[in-house]
């Protein structure tokens, strides 16, 4: 049962970082959305290949457990990228589960998705729903060899490029990722990023979302 009822758990030890009325939103939020995506596998919790929860903690270099982005956040961004007319692009999550960020945004926008997750079964497991504009990747992104393919194949597109970056790793990979990017034309959302500040000082800030605690947040940016 841990797998399912984790996730409940990790809400209860957090929710003086977001208040009640947030959370209370972001479960009517979840409900709804679970309902109508029917993704009912990516509320899964898993963390067979990634440090615990209290090692991302003290730990600065670390794989972060697979823990779904609440649809409340996803929302959030949604609405970002509506507001600023940003429709036809390429969307990467560096974490991606069992693809629940994937499926929420290719439901909503002209997007390819690109997935990658260190957790093989989870990639196999996604890759049998055979979902159009899914391209997805068993990898550990800690790899520079390996995700660098993959980066390459993304920027081959030729499209707007969106990262998706949540604290799913230390800030050194996440740093790492976004310089790769740097000489394209990319948007970054970020949910619940250490360190954002001194990590995204060449971006503009197009939305953003703050919560009870300020390292709590969901933020739009764009590359200057």
């Amino acid at each position: 049962m841990k797998k399912y009822l984790y996730n409940f758990y990790l809400i209860l030890i957090n929710i003086n970082k977001y208040g009640i009325i947030e959370i209370t939103k972001a479960f009517f939020v979840e409900v709804y959305y679970l309902l109508k995506i029917r993704d009912f596998k990516s509320w899964i919790h898993d963390d067979k290949f990634t440090d615990s929860y209290q090692d991302t903690k003290n730990d600065k270099d670390y794989n972060a457990q697979h823990t779904p982005t609440p649809y409340y956040f996803l929302s959030f961004a949604s609405n970002f990228l509506k507001q600023n007319n940003i429709d036809d692009f390429v969307i990467s999550d560096f974490g991606c589960g069992l693809g629940r960020i994937g499926k929420f945004f290719v439901s909503k926008f002209n997007c390819i998705f690109y997935g990658m997750e260190i957790n093989s079964a989870m990639i196999e497991d996604l890759k049998m729903e055979n979902i159009n504009n899914f391209n997805l990747f068993a990898i550990n992104l800690k790899n520079k060899d390996e995700r660098k393919k993959i980066f390459d194949q993304i920027k081959n597109h030729k499209k707007t490029i969106i990262l998706f970056i949540s604290d799913s790793f230390d800030i050194g990979t996440i740093n790492e990722i976004i310089e790769y990017f740097s000489d394209t034309s990319h948007y970054i959302i970020g949910v619940n990023i250490k360190d954002s500040k001194n990590l995204l000082k060449g971006y503009k800030k197009i939305g953003l979302k703050e919560f009870k605690d300020k390292t709590r947040h969901i933020f739009l940016m764009s590359k200057i």
